[in-house]
């Protein structure tokens, strides 16, 4: 069972552009279990693929798709995002600005998130742009990013609260169910109370 999930997982690493489609033709052709476990068809057609074509992105994605299970990598995602944050591990830039992504695609519960990263974060230096940067100023603006810090580690542990018990649950790529009660959603009806 773990061998089938290290494959999808593979599939989802590439078609989240986690790893180089270079990458995956490399695993690709060191990894014989596809053929046992999807069978000679499904395995022939991925070696078929031409992996230097121009649109080889779109005829992967094509053919690979429906062997993600896009709710369970997806979920993982976003909660070791959400644990990142808590845990203050990584750069709160880049981690707010993969939120900011996910909120546009379509995972509104991270409202919050998603807003407080496009009104200000977003024009914060990342950690590993500290020498593009002006000191003085690099260091400014993360000090001012630190004044942000409790509010967002709040929130990021009221979501992941959610995820644990089950009251947000990711389903497939962009869609979620959201289980919760009404007024537990402030990031969707009250989101200026957050601001506060």
């Amino acid at each position: 069972m773990s061998r089938i999930r290290d494959i999808q997982r593979q599939f989802y690493n590439v078609y989240k552009e986690k790893i180089s489609i270079a990458e995956f033709e490399k695993w690709l052709y060191k990894t014989d279990d596809i053929e046992n476990i999807y069978g000679y068809d499904f395995y022939f057609r991925l070696l078929d693929l031409d992996y230097r074509e121009k649109y080889i992105k779109n005829k992967l994605e094509t053919l690979i798709r429906m062997e993600i299970p896009f709710g369970q990598f997806e979920q993982q995602r976003i909660v070791l995002l959400l644990e990142h944050i808590i845990a203050e591990e990584g750069d709160l830039v880049e981690l707010l600005e993969q939120l900011y992504d996910d909120y546009c695609h379509g995972y509104s519960f991270l409202r919050f998130l998603g807003l407080t990263y496009i009104t200000g974060i977003d024009t914060f230096p990342k950690l590993n742009q500290i020498d593009q940067w002006d000191k003085h100023e690099f260091e400014r603006k993360r000090e001012m990013l630190n004044s942000s810090k409790d509010k967002i580690i709040k929130e990021a542990k009221r979501l992941l609260a959610f995820f644990k018990n089950g009251k947000i649950k990711i389903t497939n790529e962009n869609e979620y169910i959201d289980a919760r009660k009404e007024e537990d959603k402030v990031e969707l009806h009250h989101i200026e109370k957050m601001f506060q």
